[in-house]
């Protein structure tokens, strides 16, 4: 059996019926398989990154084909070999939420305390909404995060209370357990 490769689609462009079946059958139609996905609409604009399995030779007709795949959904499309990864690193999986009314620099505060203690953002979700009574607009994320063993995990809920206290969010850290 052939090793198993890997790419990565990314694509943008007007939403509209139909994307991700054409995505999805352009995939398969090469042999190649979907392992993970993300994709959203926001503003009436369709947003995905797909990561394909496959063998090599398969993978290389993905890569040779895709400009067909543009001119047929009208997505701007890029392909992209990932980078051999190095071993990780021992981590603990955690889970941080977050909810304030919504004003900048919210993000930029709580990935800074992220970064600088060596944690890795893994996914992050963004969205705002009306509060039901006031209509306020409210900001919430939800992170899952790979934390070093290594990373003090009280002075990480030290430096995120700091921001509730500056910032008045308010942010649940917790360790993700199967």
């Amino acid at each position: 059996m052939p090793d198993k490769g890997h790419l990565i689609l990314t694509a943008i462009g007007p939403d509209h019926v139909g994307l991700v079946q054409k995505i999805s059958e352009f995939i398969v139609h090469r042999g190649a398989n979907i392992e993970d996905s993300k994709m959203a609409v926001f503003c009436g604009e369709f947003a995905v990154i797909v990561l394909i399995s496959g063998d090599g030779g398969n993978l290389v007709k993905i890569g040779r084909d895709y400009r067909e795949l543009e001119t047929e959904t009208g997505l701007a499309i890029s392909i992209k070999t990932p980078a051999t990864r190095s071993p990780p690193e021992s981590f603990l999986p955690y889970k941080l939420t977050a909810t304030c009314m919504d004003h900048p620099g919210i993000v930029y505060r709580i990935s800074g305390v992220l970064s600088s203690m060596g944690v890795n953002i893994e996914s992050m979700e963004t969205k705002t909404y009306s509060a039901p009574v006031s209509g306020t607009p409210i900001f919430q994320l939800e992170a899952s995060l790979a934390v070093p063993t290594k990373t003090n995990i009280n002075r990480l809920r030290e430096c995120f209370s700091e921001i509730q206290h500056e910032e008045n969010i308010d942010i649940d850290l917790a360790a993700v357990t199967s």
